[in-house]
């Protein structure tokens, strides 16, 4: 005691700022902590419309299941393989008797009445018909 005042005892503030949303506590910052949801709905609490959003959250969380961890990437594509083969076995077996039948067959014959259409450029140029007044001004036919 020097001068016969009190000595002041020094304050130790281990964190510069009030706890909030913006500034978490210590525990949440070295991951020790969990913040919920509902630690995120707080701040709204007051507001229109809060406790209606905080029971749907509450109904939706107490429906809610553990989503399963996915399959490893090689037994996916081999489930996926699996499934592509099966779909094109089953592609293939409908061609199978057609296949059959052409290869006990001596001679293949294909149908010679199929209309293949115009067979020149001419018998093509024949049947155009100009469709647009433009077009019909510029061809003379």
């Amino acid at each position: 005691m020097v001068h016969g005042k009190k000595k002041k005892k020094d304050l130790i503030i281990s964190e510069p700022y009030p706890e909030s949303e913006y500034n978490p506590n210590r525990d949440i910052l070295d991951g020790d902590g969990w913040i919920s949801i509902l630690d995120l709905l707080d701040p709204l609490h007051g507001k229109f419309g809060f406790s209606k959003l905080r029971k749907n959250f509450l109904r939706i969380e107490s429906k809610s299941m553990p989503i399963h961890t996915p399959i490893p990437k090689p037994d996916q594509e081999r489930l996926e393989k699996r499934a592509a083969y099966e779909q094109s076995k089953k592609d293939i077996t409908r061609w199978e008797p057609l296949v059959k039948r052409h290869r006990e067959a001596p001679t293949l014959y294909f149908d010679e009445d199929v209309d293949l259409g115009f067979s020149t450029v001419g018998a093509i140029a024949s049947e155009f018909e100009p469709r647009t007044d433009l077009r019909r001004k510029l061809l003379p036919w």
